[in-house]
Order: C-alpha cells, then structure tokens, then sequence
C-alpha cells in the first residue's frame, strides 16, 4: 500500500488489511485476562446470551478493536508520526461479530499546503464482508 504523499489526490481510496473478526479474539479482546476461571467473562461482547439480554440481537465486537484497524490503516499512509501528530475521530454505526471480515479505507477529502509539507483530511470507514460500514469517522495526518 503506497503512502500518501503531495501527489495524492482528492478522491483518492486506500483499502487496508481484511481483518479475520473470530470469537477468540473478541474474548482476549473483552473476556478479560484469560488465565482465571470463568474466562470469558460474560458481557455484552463475548456471550450470546448476554447481548440479548442487553437487546442486541448477536454480540458486538468491542469498537476498539476496529479503531485498532484504523489506527494500522492511518500509521501505514502517514508513518508513524501519525500516532503523534494525526486526529481520528469516529462513531459507530453497525454491529460486528465473530465470523466477520472487515477491512478499514481512506478516502482523502482535503490535501492543504502547510509550509514545506502537506496536511492531508481523510473520510474512514470500516467495513464488513458485505459492503455494509460500521464505523465511520474523519482522520487527518501530515506529509513532509
């Protein structure tokens, strides 16, 4: 994936990685340390059951775990000056579950000339197998 740069134009979309969502990782996501008994712990984000009770209609990933993938998209277009100096700002619109593949994408919106380098304005998103976001966001970074 080629990084961005003062050529990049407006319009331009950036697919990242297809992230695998499986039931073992959302339980060391969100189950807790793994080495107690019980482990899972039941929540909203490992159990079935309490989902429903909570009125999902499946579990629901923790949404931290899809910034995560953001967050890998932004540090690969922008350096790892990113994690300093870049903004991401997000929400969360859909519901993600084990069995899922989702991936992150950029889409630049603004490029603006900032001294001798670049400050380049992105629309994020991830998404699921289908097409369907489930998060949305903005994210921004600079170029030298």
């Amino acid at each position: 994936m080629p990084p961005l740069g003062h050529d990049t134009p407006v319009g331009h979309t950036v697919t990242g990685r297809t992230k695998k969502v499986t039931s073992y990782r959302t339980w060391l996501f969100s189950g807790g340390w793994p080495r107690f008994d019980g482990w899972p712990a039941k929540n909203v984000h490992t159990d079935l059951a309490a989902a429903q009770q909570s009125g999902l209609p499946t579990r629901a990933a923790s949404g931290a775990m899809c910034l995560g993938y953001l967050t890998e998209l932004l540090v690969d277009l922008f350096g790892e000056a990113w994690l300093s100096h870049g903004e991401l700002t997000s929400k969360f619109i859909g519901i993600v579950d084990a069995g899922d593949d989702i991936v992150s994408k950029a889409r630049v919106t603004e490029v603006e000339k900032l001294g001798s380098g670049i400050q380049i304005s992105l629309d994020v998103w991830c998404e699921n197998q289908d097409g369907t976001p489930v998060v949305v966001g903005t994210a921004s970074g600079r170029v030298q």
